[in-house]
Formats: C-alpha cells, sequence, structure tokens
C-alpha cells in the first residue's frame, strides 16, 4: 500500500512539473520578440541653421529600426564638424543631406568660399567676360584701366594694370539669349577674393573699366606684369604724394 501512494505521489509531482513546463513555454510564447534596433545620430539640443555642429550637440542613440530615416548618418565623426544647412530640432536624426562642409557646394554660395574670402560679383559683356566661356570652378586675373594722379592741370593717364590674380570663379550670372544670333552670354560673374581686392575691384569698376582673363588649368603662378604703358611721370606723382 506504502509502495502504492509512493508511485502516486511521484507521479504527481511528475505531472505538475509537466504542467510547470508547459504553462513556462506558453508564456514565452507570448512574450514579444525584441524589436531589432540601429544606432543612428541625433540632435541633443536645437542646432539653426549655418551652425557649426559640436560634439555637445549630437550623441548616438538606438532607435526601433523601423522608425528610423534611410537618410541619417550613423557616425559621429561624419556629423561633428560639418555645419547644419537647415535648422535641427533637438531629438530628431541627424541626416546626412541636410550637412554641408566649408569649401564644397552645400545649396549656399557662402559654403564655397574659403575662411577669409568674399563673394563679388563683377558686371561683363562679351568682350570683357571672354566670350561667356568663363565657368564657375575657372580661376582669372582682372585687370583694370584707370586713372593714374597727375599735377593739377594736366591731362590725365589712363593705364591697364593687374588687380588681382589667380581668382577663383564662384557663379556665373544666368546665361541671356541672344536674339540676333541665337547664342547665349552671361552678364555677371561672381569671384572669390579677398577683402583688399573687393576694395581694389569696386573702385576700379566705379571709375574706370575691368576686364576678365581666363587662366589656362593648373597654372596658379602670379606673373605680377608691369602697368601699361609705364608713365614714369605718374610714379613720381605717386611717390611724392
Amino acid at each position: 500500500m506504502k509502495k502504492f501512494y509512493a508511485i502516486a505521489a511521484g507521479l504527481a509531482v511528475l505531472a505538475g512539473f509537466s504542467v510547470y513546463l508547459f504553462a513556462s513555454s506558453l508564456q514565452a510564447g507570448a512574450e514579444p520578440a525584441a524589436a531589432p534596433t540601429k544606432s543612428v545620430v541625433v540632435a541633443l539640443k536645437d542646432i539653426p541653421e549655418q551652425t557649426l555642429i559640436t560634439n555637445d550637440m549630437v550623441a548616438i542613440k538606438e532607435l526601433p529600426l523601423d522608425s528610423v530615416h534611410p537618410g541619417a548618418a550613423v557616425e559621429l565623426e561624419n556629423v561633428v564638424g560639418s555645419i547644419a544647412v537647415d535648422p535641427i530640432v533637438s531629438g530628431e536624426q541627424v541626416l546626412e543631406a541636410r550637412l554641408g562642409i566649408q569649401g564644397v557646394n552645400a545649396g549656399s554660395l557662402s559654403f564655397e568660399l574659403e575662411k577669409g574670402h568674399r563673394a563679388v560679383s563683377v558686371a561683363v559683356n562679351e568682350v570683357t567676360g571672354v566670350s561667356g566661356f568663363i565657368e564657375a570652378g575657372d580661376h582669372v586675373d582682372v585687370i583694370a584701366l584707370v586713372a593714374y594722379p597727375v599735377p593739377e592741370g594736366e591731362q590725365s593717364l589712363a593705364v591697364s594694370t593687374m588687380l588681382v590674380e589667380n581668382v577663383l570663379v564662384l557663379k556665373t550670372g544666368h546665361a541671356i539669349v541672344d536674339e540676333t544670333d541665337a547664342g547665349s552670354v552671361y552678364k555677371t560673374v561672381t569671384l572669390s577674393v579677398k577683402p583688399e581686392d573687393a576694395l581694389k575691384i569696386d573702385y576700379a569698376e566705379s571709375s574706370g573699366a575691368i576686364r576678365l582673363i581666363l587662366r589656362p588649368v593648373l597654372d596658379d603662378d602670379r606673373v605680377n606684369p608691369k602697368d601699361f604703358p609705364v608713365i614714369k611721370a605718374a610714379a613720381s606723382v605717386q611717390t611724392e604724394a
């Protein structure tokens, strides 16, 4: 009889353990699997447009894979040191398409300017603009026909002088179709110059005439030619002044 009770007790324990295992498997099956995630760069604060992004502005965050934007940056090194082209809101994923690098076109001309340079537009025509063959990315020299100072009462002396050499062309104006021959030419060229060179160009445009000279590719030599014609009288006047 005791043996019968022992066997029954053992079967009861075994049945209870089986029920426990079955219930545990049901509970495990009911729990949802962890959703896949992906590390992306997010903004820690509001970042205004045209702001240099620093380490304290962004961080890596794990987000559900189905909520990650396909254009989101995934490496901090690709974000820190770049410039926000558009405003970025705190908590927002940082999109690579909304980042710019100084010196590289990012939708704004200011990104293409080197530090210490300024953009200045000059008026050109078919002759002074090399017949419309100047294109963005070319380099040009700027020459001017200016009047040298002379003693009062004497005839003014005009000379051609080299104002600036090896200037980067940022943009050309919109081409205008000439109805007479179906050709096209732009009326302005935008240059990247240092502030002191911008003053020279502005003065020459307002008091004389300027002309652009297209440079060969890879030719960055500065020749610094003498003014023509060489006018000693004007030079002496300047020296005395």
